[in-house]
């Protein structure tokens, strides 16, 4: 996704504006730098492609199609589009109803949501992302490129983050395809990679994806705005690679401005390099479920976290990038109903 540029989103959307709740220890899991990261084990493989791969092409958003997602529903067809729908790597797919701590979040939220104009500015640099040319260190080894299948055989890249021992963060739209109803048929995930020739700590295969109910369900059969909402996907590992190279902590998003990070594999770099890149995101920008930023991204940078450091070495994802405009750039937050999604399905 490029880096978008835009002097005002005045008018832009009518959004849901949430109380912000400062993150604690009920609404936040902690990072680890891991047992690799902090010993600076390298397990230096090769790297060897299944297939030629292309950068995940950036959904485009009609903002006159974008949808105010589930906390603009009714409370049962909110908690129904906030099931979970499960594909393993057999192949199967079953769905699991929203839990009854997610069911909870549901109401309390939509009960305490006050519609109201948003309004707000984005103003950031051209390009100043920086290539990472060293990720054995934490949090770069827990940035992962991200390999996808779909039912044709074409394999496409996203980026991927470890949030946990085998919990892999990334887009729903990296692993299935609205324009085809089609899921990933394989996925692999290679972490700390800075090339396209070395999978210097391994690459890592799916057990399982998760992905919220809505984001099928709710698709107008056109626009992906009408979905954007609900892009997220918990990918389950057959490893626990985390154990090695650590993970992103993450957290509840209080809408409150932010200085964010992102690293990814955007696609009009050199293939499997990692690029990051930094913006500072006011408060203004955020909606009920959505938020607009200038960081540098391309095709290949879907599904990258976006993240803040708390200024006691503690990082937290707060969002994740998804898709864009003909002005910016836009991430899904992790709101508490997110939060307590991306838990249920932690491992």
């Amino acid at each position: 996704m490029p880096n978008r540029i835009s002097t005002s989103l005045a008018g832009l959307l009518v959004v849901t504006t949430l109380v912000a709740t400062p993150a604690s220890a009920a609404n936040s899991v902690a990072g680890s730098k891991g047992q690799g990261a902090a010993d600076g084990v390298n397990r230096a493989a090769p790297f060897t492609p299944p297939g030629k791969a292309v950068p995940m092409p950036v959904p485009q958003v009609d903002r006159s199609s974008l949808s105010r997602g589930p906390l603009a529903l009714d409370l049962a067809a909110a908690t129904e589009s906030m099931g979970t729908i499960t594909l393993s790597s057999d192949g199967s797919v079953s769905e699991q109803p929203a839990s009854e701590g997610l069911r909870g979040i549901l109401d309390t939220e939509i009960k305490g949501s006050k519609p109201s104009a948003h309004s707000g500015g984005l103003a950031g640099p051209g390009d100043t992302r920086s290539q990472v040319t060293d990720a054995s260190s934490y949090p770069a080894v827990a940035v992962g490129w991200l390999w996808t299948e779909d039912q044709t055989g074409k394999w496409s890249t996203c980026t991927g983050t470890l949030i946990g021992p085998k919990t892999v963060l990334t887009a729903a739209h990296c692993v299935y395809d609205l324009a085809t109803a089609g899921w990933a048929k394989d996925i692999k995930f290679i972490p700390g990679a800075t090339d396209a020739q070395s999978a210097p700590h391994g690459s890592f295969d799916w057990a399982s994806v998760n992905i919220l109910k809505g984001f099928v369900s709710d698709y107008d059969g056109q626009n992906y705005g009408s979905v954007m909402p609900w892009d997220l996907a918990v990918v389950e590992l057959q490893e626990d690679a985390g154990n090695t190279v650590g993970w992103m902590g993450f957290e509840v998003d209080d809408a409150s401005e932010m200085k964010a990070t992102i690293l990814s594999y955007p696609g009009d770099k050199p293939e499997g390099t990692m690029w990051q890149s930094t913006c500072d995101v006011p408060a203004a920008n955020f909606g009920d479920q959505v938020f607009w930023h200038t960081c540098g991204t391309y095709s290949g940078s879907s599904g990258s976290a976006m993240w803040i450091d708390d200024g006691k070495s503690n990082l937290y994802i707060r969002g994740l990038n998804v898709a864009e405009d003909d002005k910016v750039n836009y991430g899904v937050r992790l709101i508490d109903a997110y939060f307590q999604f991306i838990q249920d399905n932690y491992k």
